[in-house]
C-alpha cells in the first residue's frame, strides 16, 4: 500500500494512472447531498420571477425553500431507466490535455440527424433552450429544468471533467485509513463524490450557510457567469491536480486541500445554475440561443 502525502506526490503519480480495465460503471456526480447543495445555493440567488416560474414548472409553492433541492439527484434516479443519458453527466478530457475538446471529449449522438453530442457541456445547452421554449409543454419544460440542475451540478464536480480510469472509479485508494466507504470500497471518484462532504460533519443548513459565507467574503459572485466549456476546463484542471495512483492512502492533508476545492465548486455550482435560471425565467424575452455567456474574470 502506497502512502500519499502532498499534491507533489499525486502530480508525480499521474503518469502511473491508466485507464483501467474493469466494467463496473461510473458512480454519479456529487452524492444526492452535493447535488442538493449546490441547488440550495442556487436558491439564494434567484429572482422573485425566477422562483414563482420554476414553482409553476414543478407544480409546488412558490414559498417551498427546497424546491431546486428536491429535484436536484433526480437525473441520476433516470438515468436507471434511461441508460442513454448516462453520457450526459460528464465529459472525457485525457489528463493529458490542458482543455476540453468537443470532437474529441463528447461523443455523437445516437441520433444521426441531431446537433447536440452526448455529454454535459452540450446537454447543458441544450436543455437551456428546452427550458426557453415556452412553446412547449410545462412537463417537458420541467424535465429541461430538473436536467439543467442536475448536470450543472455535475460538471463542477472534477472528476467529471477527466477521463482516466473512468474518471477514478477505477482507482482504488484508502480513505482516511480505511478502504470503506459506506457500504463500498473507497475509490476516488466517490470520495469526491461523499467522503470529502461528509468528513466536514456539517448538517444541510449549515453547510449551506458556510458556502453562501465563502460566496461573498470571497466576492464570487462576479464569477457567476461562463459557458461549460469553461466550467469543465476548470474542473478538468482540479481533477489533474488531485489524481492519485491506484492503491494510494488519501491523508488529512490531501483532504484538507481538496476540501477548499469541493467547496469552492459546490458554490460556483450554486451561483452558476441561479445566473441560467434567471437569465432564462425572470424575463420570457430572455429565450436562450446557445450562445455561451460571458466569462468570468477569474477563477478561484
Amino acid at each position: 500500500m502506497k502512502h500519499f502525502f502532498t499534491k507533489k506526490v499525486v502530480r508525480g503519480a499521474i503518469v502511473g494512472v491508466f485507464l483501467l480495465g474493469f466494467v463496473a460503471p461510473r458512480s454519479w456526480a456529487w452524492g444526492r447531498e452535493g447535488h442538493r447543495l449546490t441547488a440550495l445555493v442556487a436558491e439564494a440567488y434567484l429572482t422573485p420571477a425566477t422562483k414563482a416560474q420554476i414553482a409553476e414548472l414543478l407544480n409546488v409553492k412558490i414559498t417551498d425553500k427546497d424546491a431546486l433541492a428536491d429535484v436536484a439527484p433526480w437525473a441520476d434516479d433516470y438515468r436507471q431507466s434511461h441508460p442513454e443519458t448516462a453520457p450526459w453527466h460528464y465529459v472525457d478530457i485525457p489528463s493529458t490535455e490542458a482543455s476540453y475538446d468537443r470532437k474529441r471529449d463528447c461523443p455523437g449522438s445516437a441520433d444521426a440527424t441531431s446537433p447536440w453530442r452526448d455529454c454535459a457541456t452540450d446537454r447543458i445547452l441544450y436543455f437551456e433552450g428546452r427550458l426557453g421554449d415556452t412553446t412547449l409543454p410545462l412537463s417537458e419544460r420541467a424535465i429541461a429544468l430538473k436536467f439543467l440542475v442536475h448536470l450543472i451540478g455535475d460538471v463542477h464536480q472534477p472528476f467529471h471533467a477527466i477521463g482516466d480510469a473512468r474518471g477514478g472509479n477505477g482507482i482504488g485508494i484508502t480513505f482516511l485509513g480505511s478502504n470503506q466507504c459506506g457500504t463500498f470500497k473507497c475509490n476516488l471518484h466517490g470520495v469526491w463524490d461523499e467522503s470529502l462532504i461528509e468528513q466536514r460533519r456539517l448538517n444541510e443548513a449549515k453547510y449551506t450557510d458556510a458556502l453562501l459565507t465563502e460566496i461573498k467574503e470571497n466576492h464570487w459572485e462576479s464569477l457567476a457567469g461562463g459557458s461549460p466549456t469553461l466550467w469543465v476546463n476548470a474542473s478538468h484542471k482540479y481533477a489533474v491536480n488531485a489524481l492519485a495512483p491506484d492503491g494510494a492512502m488519501l491523508r488529512h492533508d490531501y483532504v484538507d486541500e481538496e476540501t477548499k476545492v469541493v467547496d469552492s465548486q459546490l458554490a460556483l455550482g450554486g451561483l452558476r445554475l441561479a445566473h441560467v435560471l434567471n437569465h432564462i425565467l425572470d424575463d420570457p424575452m430572455n429565450a436562450p440561443t446557445g450562445t455561451p455567456l460571458p466569462k468570468p474574470a477569474q477563477q478561484p
